[in-house]
């Protein structure tokens, strides 16, 4: 898999702003939101923060599909990995 550019990657971001992990591709980004505390996959989750970028890195498909996404709490982390995964 390709790694973006540098100043590309995906910043995973708590809701205040710190920072918390970065993305260089899709896998690394599915680690994140596997690991990353849990108000931060909310925070970019219910922001719609994954589509454009993974629109950027040519994975419109994958981004489609979680325009469509419920987000619920509880059920998110396996909802986003579902679809970053098919």
């Amino acid at each position: 898999m390709t790694d973006v550019a540098p100043g590309k990657e995906f910043v995973f971001k708590m809701p205040e702003g710190s920072v918390v992990g970065r993305a260089r591709n899709l896998d690394e980004l599915i680690q994140l939101v596997k690991t990353a505390p849990l108000p931060a996959v909310l925070y970019h989750a219910k922001g719609n923060h994954f589509a454009p970028w993974l629109d950027m890195i040519g994975r419109k498909q994958t981004s489609k599909r979680l325009s469509g996404l419920v987000i619920n709490d509880k059920t998110v982390r396996v909802a986003l990995l579902r679809a970053l995964r098919s």
